[in-house]
């Protein structure tokens, strides 16, 4: 048996190696043949910004180093089919080709080839037109009707184009373009053969050719000839291994092959006929007022940001070429009066609340810049100086975008008006006023009068935007001002900045007698009496050259943190990538989640240190990185550091820093990083960083955010949201749906009142709920403009069902943080209530806990009075904030409402249960009722009632409702 056995172990042995050395013979050389005969693929080659050729025969563009990279991960080599893409398609489809990029997706396609798993990027759709076009306008859709269409027949550019057609009402005509080259489109329109083109936004440069308006846009992708299925899996798979090594490499090829389009460009029928009346935009300027604007002493020509606006703006609109014409006045005031007198057509630099321009006749463009405001006080003051109280501010005579500053931050300081910025600062030394305002871009012309009164700076946190300012009757110019601010790039403004901030200006000789006259006065007499005393003058003179050193640093340093403040920050920034352009950095943005709370609880005192702890170790970091940081605001850092892969243990290691410090107190760090990118300047990545950062927050998941190409379109769209407020206010299209409230305790329950909610029907974006928009006004300060909307239409629906009804229905509004702070609050309450012969106390105002958290006393003040009034409050969310029972007890409120946050845990969690008990037990010790959000189902209902709660809202009784739905409840 055993002899048996040794056979059969020595047989299998034998076949073993036998099968081994088949398979080295055979295999060997089929791997050889491998390598000497890779697979060949026949790939469609047609000339476009996707499909470059130059002079020399080098290919490029995006697709074909999209191709390039496929290649590197399946060994595939590549034979170029020249042809149209319409061509190509068509070869495709029999199998003549292989592959063929850019290829959107349809239904029909599917029959003859195969798609990429993954898309290769996104491409949006244009209507373009010829720059010279007299007879077609954005504007007026009509013009397009009967107009001949440039449009690749069958594919997906001519769907959009026919629904787009279709919804507008419009009658056009289709010419097929499939077999005219990429490059050549624009002789389409060129030749006249077409009256409008509908391409990619690659297209966008051709010369003469510009965008008209934007059809829409779609995933494009790799497709493959159904005759060769085996490509389409090493296709995927190599598609799939390079998004998993590098989720943003189809962003990165967009970002450098194709530029944003912007459909801005053209001047509307309008914004021409004003120009082609007017010939020239005369500027009103105020005078010596950099780095805004100056008059150059030498050449008498403008200076500044705006002369470099009027350079940029001068050629923006491509169908009508603008020119300025400046005019200096020395004030505000002056500048006011000029518009208003029709000297001017517009002025600049203006910063002018919204409620003040309407009663002034006035409307103010976006934004072109915008400058934080800093304190100038005495130096023996400045270590406990605070603005919340009443104050005493130094202004000069006509400052007005400062007095704006005021009203809209701090309305309770009090405003004493000089005649000039040095009778500003003297009445700050004297102690006849207790501070005056300087802009961050304003520090370094004013540095000579703070050093000479011996006053300092302090930070405020806050800015103003400048604007410009048009009389309301010219809307037109006031279209075109904006279209040209949004056209100018925002690096160019930021250089602008840098330039005109620090003007260079040689000291004289008797300016430098008069500052330092007793100093120059001592030393002449020590060196021309006592020689020996030299030693004394070089140690005097090095104390000097130190001090003179001390306070550039201290102007260049956050004085809590020692790090870069913002201004100087974004200058040293742009210096290591002018430079250095091809130096990796990356953008770091961070915020302390929530920080004001932790200001709240725990003081100011354990607030700044935890900032200083914070700033420690960044300097640390930075040490190890070769980078550098600031303090942006008041929590928020900004990192420009080397490139790097691991930003979690960037965060890992701040937090780690934070909880180590502060054992008693969770203190949540979030992270925003925009990594570096060839091209794009620190500015630019900074932006972005900041809004990966803003992302996160209020999140507890993530802690750490990389922007991409989605936060990149909600930025977009976010814009468009706040472009669009204004005139979606005028043309009413948000529409207030009521959410009705029910007393529980009555049998059955009964209708007692709603809650007014509001959602936006937007004319291209359809109904776009308000968790999309609220928060967006809110951290852009524009939701005062929307609540002012809801109240009244909240109030003339109210009254309405009075006189349909015969009662008075109660309604509650939101009353923002910004609108507690509007010193006009009362009176536009009281109009609103006049107005639709209503009672106060009609009208209930729901305040969020969280606004009772900072400058609690103001609001509690502020509240108090329209409570005394008859305004019924209701505090909002309720739980969710950090008011201690003491405050509570000051809060002047008429009911707590409930945050949805507890009732939907009511059934699940013994905490939660114990925890709302114990709410209820502070409402009847308060002697001030509950309603509870968000109840959904009858057994949350019985617990509630059991419970003694009075009220609630919520899908168990109703969603909300549209008016003419709600009124049915009350027939």
């Amino acid at each position: 048996m055993r002899k048996f056995s040794v056979l059969v172990v020595t047989k299998k042995l034998l076949m073993a190696i036998l099968s081994l050395a088949v398979f080295l013979a055979t295999a060997e050389p089929a791997a050889l043949s491998a390598q000497e005969n890779p697979r060949t693929v026949r790939v469609g080659w047609y000339r476009s910004e996707y499909c470059l050729t130059d002079r020399f025969g080098r290919r490029s563009g995006l697709v074909y180093e999209y191709q390039r990279k496929l290649a590197a991960y399946t060994g595939w080599s590549y034979e170029y089919v020249d042809g149209t893409w319409g061509e190509l398609l068509q070869m495709l489809k029999n199998g003549e080709i292989d592959l063929l990029s850019d290829v959107s997706y349809l239904q029909e396609r599917t029959e003859f080839m195969d798609y990429s798993s993954l898309p290769i990027g996104q491409e949006s759709y244009y209507i373009y037109i010829k720059a010279d076009t007299t007879d077609i306008s954005p504007d007026r859709l009509d013009t397009f009707n009967g107009k001949r269409f440039g449009v690749l027949k069958g594919s997906f550019q001519e769907r959009l184009l026919r629904e787009w057609a279709g919804k507008n009402g419009l009658a056009i005509e289709i010419v097929d373009i499939s077999n005219v080259e990429g490059d050549e489109y624009a002789r389409v329109l060129m030749q006249g053969k077409a009256d409008a083109l509908v391409a990619m936004d690659v297209y966008k440069n051709r010369e003469n050719c510009v965008p008209a308006c934007k059809l829409g846009s779609s995933d494009y992708y790799f497709a493959v000839s159904k005759k060769k299925p085996e490509l389409l899996q090493e296709l995927n798979s190599a598609l799939e291994r390079i998004q998993e090594e590098d989720p943003g490499y189809n962003r990165k090829m967009y970002e450098k092959y194709v530029d944003s389009v912007k459909t801005t460009a053209l001047a509307s029928f309008a914004e021409k006929e004003w120009l082609d009346t007017h010939k020239t935009i005369r500027i009103g300027y105020r005078d010596g007022y950099l780095p805004f604007c100056d008059t150059d002493p030498e050449s008498g020509m403008i200076s500044g940001i705006l002369k470099d606006y009027e350079e940029h703006a001068s050629a923006c609109l491509t169908n009508a070429p603008l020119v300025f014409q400046p005019s200096a006045y020395s004030t505000m005031e002056d500048l006011l009066n000029a518009l208003k007198r029709g000297e001017v057509d517009c002025i600049f630099p203006a910063n002018i609340n919204p409620y003040d321009g309407e009663s002034m006749g006035i409307l103010t463009t976006v934004p072109m810049i915008g400058a934080e405001i800093y304190l100038v006080v005495r130096a023996q003051d400045q270590n406990d100086f605070s603005m919340n109280r009443e104050v005493r501010v130094a202004l000069p005579k006509g400052s007005i975008h400062l007095e704006t500053f005021l009203k809209d931050f701090y309305p309770q300081c009090r405003i004493a008006v000089y005649d000039s910025e040095e009778d500003c600062h003297k009445a700050v030394a004297s102690q006849k006023a207790d501070c005056l305002l300087v802009s961050s871009y304003r520090i370094n012309q004013e540095n000579k009068l703070r050093n000479k009164y011996r006053l300092s700076l302090l930070a405020t946190d806050k800015q103003i935007e400048m604007s410009f300012a048009v009389r309301e009757e010219d809307r037109a110019l006031f279209s075109i001002l904006n279209k040209t601010i949004n056209l100018i790039p925002v690096t160019s403004t930021e250089y602008a900045i840098s330039k005109y901030s620090s003007p260079q200006r040689k000291l004289s000789l008797s300016e430098y007698l008069h500052d330092n006259l007793v100093a120059v006065t001592t030393v002449s007499f020590l060196v021309l009496a006592l020689i020996s005393l030299l030693l004394i003058q070089k140690r005097r003179a090095q104390k000097q050259a130190q001090e003179r050193q001390e306070l550039i640093t201290a102007t260049e340093q956050d004085s809590l943190t020692q790090l870069y403040n913002r201004n100087f920050f974004y200058e040293y920034a742009n210096r290591i990538y002018q430079e250095n352009p091809q130096l990796p950095y990356d953008a770091i943005v961070m915020n302390i989640e929530q920080f004001h709370l932790v200001n709240a609880l725990h003081g100011m005192e354990f607030g700044d240190f935890i900032l200083k702890a914070l700033a420690g170790e960044i300097r640390a970091y930075l040490d190890e990185s070769d980078g550098i940081a600031c303090r942006t605001v008041a929590d928020q850092f900004g990192l420009y550091c080397r490139h790097t892969e691991d930003y979690q243990n960037i965060l890992d290691r701040f937090q780690k820093k934070l909880d180590a410090i502060s054992t008693s107190t969770k203190i949540r760090l979030r992270m925003g990083v925009m990594p570096w990118q060839e091209g794009i300047h620190p500015i630019q990545l900074f932006d972005r960083a900041g809004t990966a950062c803003g992302r996160m927050r209020g999140e507890h998941q993530n802690a750490l955010m990389v922007y991409n190409e989605d936060m990149r379109r909600r930025e977009l769209r976010d814009q468009k949201l706040l472009n669009d407020l204004r005139r979606a206010l005028e043309e009413h299209e948000f529409v207030v749906h009521y959410q009705p409230k029910y007393n529980i305790q009555a049998d059955p329950p009964q209708l007692c009142s709603a809650e007014a909610l509001v959602r936006w029907q937007h004319p291209e974006l359809g109904m776009i709920p308000p968790y999309e928009f609220i928060t967006l006004f809110e951290n852009k300060c524009q939701i005062n403009l929307l609540d002012q909307y809801v109240w009244r239409e909240a109030a003339r629906q109210m009254a309405e069902w009075r006189d349909k009804f015969g009662f008075v229905l109660p309604v509650s509004v939101n009353l923002s943080r910004l609108d507690v702070f509007d010193p006009n609050l009362e009176s536009i309450l009281d109009e609103i209530i006049e107005e639709n012969g209503l009672k106060n106390e009609d009208f209930y105002l729901e305040v969020t806990e969280s606004a009772y958290t900072e400058e609690a006393n103001h609001v509690i003040s502020i509240i108090s009075k329209l409570r005394e009034k008859g305004y019924r409050i209701e505090m909002d969310d309720f739980g969710t904030g950090y008011s201690s029972l003491n405050m509570l007890s000051a809060m002047p409120i008429d009911v707590l409402k409930l945050d949805r946050s507890f009732v939907i845990k009511l059934l699940k969690d013994e905490k939660v249960v114990r925890l709302v008990e114990f709410i209820f037990d502070l409402a009847k010790m308060l002697q001030v009722p509950i309603v509870a959000e968000g109840v959904e189902t009858a057994e949350e209902v019985e617990f509630l009632k059991a419970r003694g709660c009075d009220m609630v809202q919520g899908y168990y009784f109703s969603k909300p409702l549209p008016a003419s739905e709600f009124e049915k409840k009350l027939q």
